[in-house]
């Protein structure tokens, strides 16, 4: 088959594999598979059966809807999931439906939707969690704010609302199990069945807090115990086999930035929590990043069915692998790597189901039995047609001696003989990582006859923690100094760049770096700022999570006083007359993360100092634009 270059309009016709969950005994998985509707503008999900003996993919549900979220009773005859679009409301509401055949069942229909659903040990309920009124709905469409948590990128406004915890039977009504002024987050069933544990902070100021502490509440409902001290910013939990354990992702320096995720064990109790990977210098639960793909939800601590080890993935540059802790151990086996593993499941006899990608192939399912196999193709064909650039990994040592991985992909059609142009891309964070993900920005680049440069300056995750801790405090310093650096180092080894071509985008801090670096160097030709940040005082009050940003930049606590010029300083307002550099903002109307008030700024003042600059605005759309964005806008 001829290949030809990718277009912007491939993006609908990859598929995109992701949710999945294997079954208990080992002979299925359950999964999810997105395809977008170009003409309705939307994303369609379906659930497809996959059984791991022969390969053999079935969809298993159908319609103009979307279904997501499958996840088996215990008895492997049943699945739960989420939907869309099954009824006139818009909300995702809870099903269930039979392994056998027949309609979905309704299970719970909640004014504001549903989450977080699990079956009970016995088959006979499922907790989920539901955005729930506090007090009274309003009649009202005035927005009266009590608390300063009260939005959130892709969310949207919650003021009044709080995430309550729920059980349902089906065919009877919802029954709330815990009321109150937290949020609950990450419910488990214990083993037993007669109590849920969950991850929330019930404090006064729990809004400001990086603590997360788990609670268990009994299944019938009644006020919740505290089963950790309040000295741990949690993530994930989940129960042993047995009932007696709890493990749980989290670490106990809540009032630092940037701390690594470790795996913790304690009694389901309480008691005192052991940490089980002191020799492991990764922190737990970090993705790769990529713009073509459903994300899956990391499942954090899984535990073996004998109740010995756990699994969970993290990513250890360029791969997200997959690992197996025995207990009492302090390092962990490596099952799955080479690869970037999204998500994985364990049954019952140790099968692993995961989804995975690569730098040129978006995710598919697999099946990793001492062996690995790869379950699905649905992006095979269309990928067999595509001309895509492999990344060239190399390494440079930055001005610690540090040595610091980076990425070439050269433009498709690349002769030795000619000069080409070169972009320097910029992952967000600072806490993002590139790795082995692919991203559909990137190939569109090459195709157009530019290089690809990326790197994981000082500040990105994947590496140990000392390294991502770098950038605290140091924003637009040091990570700036790795850009520039890599750059040198690219144009170097790769003569046939054209120095007097090279331009630079990035999103989210990425976009913040863009605007730092044209603000400090002329170096660049052009630039693209995507959802970016240039001013970090009014990041403060406008961003949901503004708020919590101050210390990491100033080292102050609070904001205001000599801490308030230090965040003008690491803003790139402060020295935005320097910029000679055009640029293109890219800004999404609705984003709360990086508000547009950002992308304003920057706008006006760069217009107002001459420099060739335009604004493209996105209306109904987030931060997530370019992953999860509208299909029109995103093309």
């Amino acid at each position: 088959m001829a290949k030809r270059k990718i277009k912007v309009e491939d993006l609908r016709r990859f598929k995109f594999v992701s949710d999945h969950k294997i079954s208990p005994d080992g002979s299925k998985s359950a999964f999810v598979v997105s395809i977008i509707d170009y003409e309705e503008n939307k994303y369609r999900r379906s659930i497809w059966l996959a059984d791991t003996e022969s390969g053999g993919l079935t969809q298993f549900t159908h319609g103009p809807r979307s279904d997501n979220n499958p996840r088996w009773s215990p008895d492997g005859r049943k699945l739960l999931f989420l939907a869309n679009g099954r009824e006139k409301d818009k909300k995702t509401q809870l099903y269930t439906i039979s392994l056998s055949g027949g309609e979905a069942q309704l299970v719970a229909d909640m004014e504001n939707g549903v989450s977080n659903p699990e079956w009970s040990p016995d088959g006979k309920q499922i907790l989920f969690t539901s955005r729930t009124w506090m007090d009274k709905k309003p009649e009202t469409d005035v927005k009266h704010i009590k608390r300063i948590r009260y939005k959130f990128n892709n969310l949207g406004f919650f003021q009044g609302k709080r995430v309550q915890l729920y059980t349902v039977k089906p065919g009877r009504k919802p029954k709330k199990v815990a009321k109150g002024e937290y949020d609950v987050n990450n419910p488990r069933w214990a083993r037993d069945g007669k109590s849920i544990t969950f991850i929330t902070n019930m404090d006064e100021d729990a809004d400001t807090s990086r603590v997360q502490d788990i609670f268990r509440v009994d299944a019938n409902g009644g006020e919740p115990t505290k089963l950790t001290d309040g000295k741990y910013s949690i993530a994930n939990h989940s129960h042993s086999p047995d009932g007696s354990t709890v493990a749980f992702i989290g670490h106990d320096q809540p009032n630092e930035f940037a701390v690594d995720y470790d795996l913790w064990t304690m009694p389901s109790g309480g008691g005192e929590p052991k940490l089980e990977t002191g020799g492991f210098d990764r922190s737990l639960m970090m993705g790769i990043g990529s713009d073509l793909r459903v994300g899956s939800p990391n499942p954090g601590a899984v535990w073996s069915s004998d109740g010995k080890s756990i699994y969970f993935n993290t990513a250890d540059t360029p791969n997200l692998n997959v690992y197996k802790l025995k207990l009492g151990e302090k390092n962990p086996a490596v099952l799955v790597t080479r690869k970037t593993a999204e998500g994985f499941s364990v049954s019952e006899d140790g099968k692993i189901a995961f989804v995975a990608m690569n730098s040129t192939a978006p995710t598919e399912l697999y099946l990793y039995d001492g062996d690995e196999r790869k379950l699905s193709g649905f992006n095979d064909r269309v990928l067999a047609g595509l001309d895509l650039a492999e990344p060239e990994h190399f390494t440079f040592n930055n001005r610690l001696g540090r040595t610091v991985d980076g990425w070439l992909m050269k433009p498709v059609g690349w002769k030795s003989s000619n000069s080409y142009p070169c972009v320097l891309e910029m992952h967000g964070g600072p806490r993002g990582v590139y790795g082995d993900g692919i991203f559909q920005e990137f190939q569109l680049l090459t195709a157009e006859g530019y290089a690809v440069i990326y790197t994981n300056p000082r500040g990105s995750a994947g590496y140990e923690e000392p390294y991502t801790q770098a950038v605290m405090r140091h924003y637009g310093e040091v990570d700036t100094e790795d850009f520039l650096d890599f750059t040198d180092e690219a144009l170097k080894r790769y003569p046939w760049i054209d120095e007097s071509r090279l331009g630079l985008t990035g999103g989210s801090y990425g976009g913040y770096t863009t605007n730092w670096i044209i603000s400090h160097s002329d170096r660049f030709k052009a630039a693209v700022t995507c959802r970016s940040i240039c001013n970090w005082v009014s990041k403060f009050g406008v961003s949901d999570i503004g708020f919590m940003q101050p210390e990491s930049i100033s080292g102050e606590k609070t904001y205001w006083g000599e801490a308030l010029v230090e965040q003008m300083k690491h803003s790139p307002l402060y020295y935005v007359d320097n910029v000679k550099t055009p640029c293109l903002i890219i800004h999404s109307e609705q984003d709360y993360r990086c508000p547009i008030a950002e992308g304003e700024q920057w706008f006006t003042a760069l217009k107002l100092l001459g420099v060739p600059t335009e604004l493209v605005r996105f209306p109904e759309e987030n931060h997530e634009l370019s992953r999860s964005g509208k299909p029109k806008h995103r093309e």
